[in-house]
């Protein structure tokens, strides 16, 4: 973690001297928060989600002490506390409300809820007040930060953060994700260009074995089951693949496909627009206007990218970081901007196009979709946002995978994060355990 977050500060400081002198797909969550409130219980059959039910509620993250926990993946044995964060903003006549309470939910592999009893994985009372507030400064647009400490868990596995408002569990505010892993299956893994002769200058393929000679499993073909991401989305996850040798001797599974099931469009490196001070225009910034409430901010407008040869530059993998340049101080000086994305495009393409980051959590939901304006000739969207540098990037729901990225373009040079997520569910449980967990790059070839 210590790594990530010095890599995040020696782009952050780069970006910074530029400016004072840049496939099996989940069920696609339903988004609810223009909602004022969501009103829901914790039901097995729900599949939970990274999600907010209210649009005044922003910002929600998962810190560690040296930074953001981008991936939601934290090994067990860490002592280092995980800390929840989020803002809940006065906007027009909604006031920041100051009465939340936490639930833990264990969920399986699917992330729906699981059969296990709260004392088997939780080592207190499942209901945790947040109680930590801090009030904005210096903003327009007025907020309170909650942050809590998460409770400790007791075994490895996918979690959802239940947060809700009073003692009433089903007036829900947020869900998030939380992996919790115990390393005891190994995995290793590697990033290579597609075997594919069409794919090979637009994907990576994605190479790994899992070893699980320290843990009894009966029948490794169906009791183990492995999720690969693409810089943590959740959308385009390759889930459910089935090895394609078991080497019994060495008690390891192989998966090593020339099928293309292992493969990902690569994509392209991250746009960014840096929103850090709203005196001058920052990096990819067209426009600022200070006499509207909330602020805006227009982009500069975007253009396709697809024909481009490809440009290596550095980026952060879908994240951002919250900060003000113009008054230094903490992220409650940051303020909440309405930010306006424009794609150029000469006529309106087969399926939705939305504008993806981590701000979004990485999730195809109807509040990033963008419309298409055939007068302006271009997709539009508006966001309300915290003051930062960003990361996104357009993305195009089809039925045809490889029109993806019909404005980003795809280039097998592109740096990703991919991880691999490995479950089963041991002899006599009544849950599925995360028994392990790695992180590689197609840039290095792994770590």
């Amino acid at each position: 973690m210590i790594r990530y977050a010095t890599q995040l500060y020696l782009l952050l400081t780069f970006f910074s001297a530029i400016f004072l002198l840049t496939a099996c797909v989940p069920i696609t969550p339903t988004s609810s928060s223009n909602s004022t409130s969501g009103s829901m219980t914790a039901s097995p059959n729900e599949v939970f989600y990274d999600q907010a039910f209210r649009k005044n509620i922003q910002s929600i993250r998962l810190f560690l002490p040296d930074g953001v926990l981008w991936s939601s993946a934290y090994p067990i044995d860490d002592p280092t506390p995980i800390t929840l964060a989020f803002d809940v903003l006065e906007l027009g006549n909604t006031a920041a409300a100051n009465d939340f309470q936490v639930k833990i939910i264990h969920c399986n592999a699917d992330w729906r809820k699981s059969n296990l009893s709260n004392i088997d994985f939780l080592y207190d009372y499942n209901e945790f007040r947040v109680t930590n507030e801090a009030f904005s400064y210096n903003t327009q647009v007025d907020f309170t930060q909650y942050r809590m400490p998460l409770p400790r868990v007791k075994l490895p596995g996918n979690y959802i953060i239940w947060v809700y408002e009073g003692r009433d569990e089903s007036n829900v505010v947020f869900t998030k994700r939380l992996m919790v892993y115990d390393q005891i299956m190994g995995v290793g893994a590697e990033v290579k260009r597609s075997n594919g002769a069409a794919e090979r200058m637009t994907s990576h393929q994605i190479e790994f074995f899992v070893d699980f000679s320290n843990v009894n499993v009966p029948n490794p073909l169906d009791d183990i089951y492995v999720v690969i991401r693409q810089n943590y989305r959740w959308f385009n996850a390759i889930k459910g693949l089935e090895p394609t040798f078991v080497r019994q001797e060495r008690q390891q599974l192989e998966y090593q496909h020339f099928d293309l099931q292992n493969n990902f469009y690569a994509g392209n490196e991250y746009r960014f627009f840096d929103l850090r001070t709203l005196t001058t225009l920052g990096q990819n910034v067209g426009d600022i206007r200070r006499d509207q409430m909330p602020i805006e901010v227009f982009l500069l407008p975007d253009r396709s990218r697809s024909r481009d040869v490809y440009s290596q530059y550095e980026d952060l993998n879908g994240a951002y970081v919250v900060s003000n340049l113009d008054n230094r101080g903490d992220e409650l000086n940051a303020d909440y901007v309405r930010t306006h994305f424009f794609l150029e495009a000469d006529q309106k393409v087969t399926g939705d196009v939305y504008v993806v980051g981590a701000f979004n959590n990485r999730t195809l939901t109807p509040e990033n979709r963008m419309i298409y304006d055939p007068a302006l000739k271009g997709y539009t969207t508006d966001l309300l946002l915290k003051q930062g540098f960003y990361n996104y990037h357009y993305y195009v729901s089809d039925d045809q995978p490889n029109n993806s990225y019909v404005f980003d373009g795809s280039y097998f040079e592109v740096d990703n994060e991919y991880d691999i997520l490995v479950y089963t569910r041991p002899i006599g449980s009544r849950g599925d355990i995360l028994a392990g967990y790695t992180q590689i790059s197609s840039r290095l070839g792994g770590r």
